[in-house]
């Protein structure tokens, strides 16, 4: 059985370096609590540096014991910092990308890894994502906005312009650091900010064009697609009713659907089922977020109890994927 995780993260060695060097331009430091090495951001928030998260050898265990075969590894999610200048967003994307390739040369069976860029100057990130490819990754991890600025605003074209050139697959990771208000309780940041961050996004990417500019890329949304599925429908209405929706694509949001590829981590077997069966077996991939604890441990598991047809678990388990990464 191939199966291939799309959804999960890894902090390079190199990475950890760099920002014991550089962190104060990054608002993060690292600090050691009861023995253990953490990343403190913005003063408020911990993230844990050691174990499967930054050795690579110690995940292999993880996957034969879960039966999967590799990793499209992307870093975690804060290290791409739309949020700092471009100098050192762009700085810190280059160590990345250098390091990941190193992790996919030392053993290419068991991971494709991603890579990061520095979506604060989409310039940059173009050519970034440009080198990113000739070095060999396959794909790239990004925020679904850069502070408040969002994805569909003309500067970032470029990036679009080239991600879809190069085939490169875009995978949409929401994360707030130190999210504000009701926001920053209960953990809700990841419970319903992250959700929501990615639905918005979505929306964006479809009425603002640029699916339709760009009808070779490809997308995908971790977290099952965040919002968007409980989106699409009112976004649907609003192209009937509303002007100004009708004004800006030719026709309606639903039809984008086929651009965007959703991860299988819906904490929900119903809700995945409901998924899968309304948007097509060919929509997904396995996703895991490991090694962090909000993932799924057993994605196989998961996947096998929608009972779905042996042709359409084979595409979620790994057909998919390696269609997007060009494997």
């Amino acid at each position: 059985m191939d199966v291939i995780d799309m959804h999960n993260h890894f902090i390079a060695p190199e990475i950890i370096d760099f920002l014991a060097r550089e962190g104060e331009h990054f608002a993060t430091k690292i600090v050691e609590r009861d023995g253990r090495r953490f990343f403190l951001i913005q003063e408020k928030a911990m993230r844990p540096i050691d174990g499967p998260i930054s050795d690579a050898q110690a995940r292999i265990a993880d996957m034969d014991r879960e039966s999967i075969t590799a990793q499209a590894v992307s870093c975690v999610p804060f290290l791409m910092y739309p949020d700092v200048d471009a100098a050192p967003g762009l700085a810190i994307a280059q160590v990345n990308n250098d390091a990941m390739v190193a992790l996919g040369a030392s053993d290419p069976a068991h991971f494709v890894p991603l890579a990061s860029v520095p979506m604060q100057d989409p310039a940059a990130a173009a050519r970034e994502l440009e080198r990113a490819a000739k070095l060999g990754l396959r794909g790239v991890e990004i925020p679904p906005k850069v502070v408040e600025r969002q994805l569909d605003e003309p500067d970032f074209e470029i990036f679009w312009e080239a991600a879809e050139a190069l085939r490169m697959v875009v995978c949409v990771h929401p994360f707030e650091a130190a999210p504000a208000g009701a926001l920053s309780r209960y953990f809700l940041g990841n419970l319903v900010g992250n959700l929501y961050d990615t639905g918005l996004a979505a929306a964006l990417l479809i009425y603002g064009g640029v699916l339709e500019h760009h009808p070779n890329l490809r997308v995908v949304l971790y977290h099952a697609g965040g919002a968007l599925p409980a989106l699409v429908g009112r976004l649907d209405m609003g192209y009937r009713l509303v002007p100004e929706c009708r004004s800006a694509i030719p026709r309606p949001p639903s039809s984008y659907a086929n651009q965007f590829y959703f991860d299988i981590i819906a904490h929900s077997r119903g809700m995945l089922g409901h998924l899968v069966k309304t948007y097509g077996a060919d929509r997904f991939v396995v996703g895991t977020d490991y090694p962090l604890p909000a993932g799924l441990a057993h994605p196989v598991e998961e996947v096998k109890a929608l009972g779905l047809a042996t042709g359409d678990e084979q595409k979620i388990f790994g057909t998919n994927a390696r269609q997007l990464l060009r494997l």
